[in-house]
């Protein structure tokens, strides 16, 4: 069992009956899990919603897992990904291995099995981000693991997705400038961004930290100095 929940897992599965029974399993043992049936509400709660790990079945309803999976992996390569199926084949078991998936787990799932590959993702994730806090300035810190902000009196507050994925490209680009279109492509990734949404999402960054952490470089993007 793991011992908190603050990791959140997308299941993809579009049996009604595997995909209850398997998840009230999976948060019996600690971890959040968001819920659907297709690919295409999956890729709106993986830009939407806190994600950290992907178990998905390969025989969706007319959609094969794998695309989902190939469509992530061009924006997103860390994120560990289980995969189910009721078939063994060799030509779709390599195509997994090359989308770097975690586990491949033939259904019906036994528990064991899940929860081992369940382990390992957790494992991943632990190794892909730092659970040291990043530091900033008066006072505050930012956990990479949870997605949120701590202040100088203890108390913590969660990012939004567009919030810790901004906050995280300006830390990783520390005293250089972001330019608005990378923002565009790493934040919003497959949607528009307007300068006001841009800088709506700035001031909510600022106001759940302090005003300066984040400086506008007048038409050309944003920096953090630390």
């Amino acid at each position: 069992m793991f011992k908190s929940n603050n990791f959140t897992l997308l299941y993809i599965e579009s049996d009604v009956e595997v995909r209850e029974k398997n998840s009230h399993f999976i948060r019996d043992n600690g971890l959040k899990v968001l819920e659907t049936d297709n690919s295409i509400k999956a890729c709106e709660l993986f830009r939407t919603q806190k994600v950290d790990m992907i178990l998905i079945d390969l025989q969706l309803s007319n959609e094969n897992g794998l695309d989902f999976v190939r469509c992530l992996r061009h924006k997103d390569v860390l994120t560990p990904v289980i995969i189910t199926t009721n078939y063994t084949n060799e030509e779709i078991l390599f195509d997994a291995i090359n989308l770097n998936t975690t586990r491949y787990l033939q259904k019906p799932l036994k528990k064991n099995d899940l929860l081992n590959a369940l382990h390992l993702g957790v494992k991943k994730i632990l190794n892909c981000r730092s659970s040291a806090y990043t530091v900033l300035e008066k006072g505050f810190s930012y956990d990479p693991i949870n997605k949120t902000i701590t202040n100088y009196v203890g108390a913590s507050v969660q990012l939004s997705k567009k919030e810790y994925l901004l906050l995280e490209l300006l830390l990783n680009k520390q005293r250089l400038i972001v330019p608005y279109n990378v923002i565009e492509s790493m934040v919003w990734q497959d949607t528009l961004m307007s300068m006001d949404a841009l800088r709506t999402l700035v001031r909510g960054i600022r106001k759940k930290t302090y005003p300066d952490i984040i400086s506008n470089v007048n038409g050309i993007g944003y920096k953090i100095d630390l």
